[in-house]
Formats: structure tokens, C-alpha cells, sequence
């Protein structure tokens, strides 16, 4: 018996132009992010990311099929742009991301605020102690 048939445009179908396949994880106000292209760097905050891609909102407006490089904390991947609108962008990442790395951007971004305390309590102390001029 062969597999039921999926017609190319149903719910089920794998192949949703603009939408993500994979479940996505909301990042609250954003993680910071950088954009590089071949048009410039372009500075943001990703909103929400999956394993295959992200919602950005970006100081500037790559064009569409923009391709680069989003780099988010410790997270480096290629991809492309493929939507945008509203000051933001559609970016489907090359490869999908380890499962790994979306679970620790949403951890991350959870206590993001605290993280940002302790990085500007460090600066302050190297800066008070001679170490950051």
C-alpha cells in the first residue's frame, strides 16, 4: 500500500513558502543580534528563532534574497533573507540549528537582564581595578 497523498499547498505539506516548518521559541524583548551582508553590517534583535530560521527587527532593510551571516550570543549561522516588512525580516538559516542551541538563546534570553547586570558590574570592575581603560 502506498502513502496517502498530500497535495503541495495543504496544512501538512512541508513546503510553506515564508513559513517556518519548525516550532518556534519567542525571545521576549529580543536578544541582540548582528546581520553582516554584503551591503553592510546591520545591527538588531531577533525575536523569535527556530531551528530553521528567525524573526529580526534590524536597523536597516536588506533586500530580499539578501544572503549573510546572523550571529546571535555564541550562535553563527548562514542563511538568507526572505521576507520583510515593518522594520522587520525573515531570515531561513542554511542548516538547521542544534536543538541545543535554540533551547540556550531561550534560556539566555529568560534572564537576559541579569545577565546584562552582571556584564556591566565586570566592566566596571576592571575599569575601577586597571584592567579596561
Amino acid at each position: 500500500m502506498s502513502a496517502p497523498f498530500v497535495p503541495p499547498h495543504s496544512p501538512t505539506s512541508q513546503s510553506q513558502t515564508g513559513r517556518r516548518a519548525d516550532a518556534r521559541v519567542r525571545l521576549g524583548p529580543g536578544l541582540p543580534c548582528t546581520l553582516v551582508t554584503l551591503r553592510g553590517t546591520m545591527m538588531g534583535r531577533v525575536e523569535d528563532v527556530s531551528r530553521t530560521g528567525a524573526r529580526i527587527a534590524l536597523s536597516g532593510t536588506p533586500p530580499l534574497g539578501a544572503e549573510g551571516v546572523l550571529t546571535i550570543q555564541d550562535v553563527e549561522t548562514f542563511g538568507e533573507v526572505v521576507w520583510h516588512r515593518a522594520g522587520r525580516v525573515g531570515f531561513r538559516f542554511d542548516e538547521k540549528l542544534p536543538l541545543e542551541s535554540v533551547v540556550r538563546l531561550r534560556h539566555f534570553a529568560d534572564d537576559y537582564d541579569g545577565h546584562e547586570e552582571q556584564r556591566r558590574l565586570r566592566i566596571a570592575q576592571e575599569f575601577v581595578t586597571g584592567r579596561r581603560v
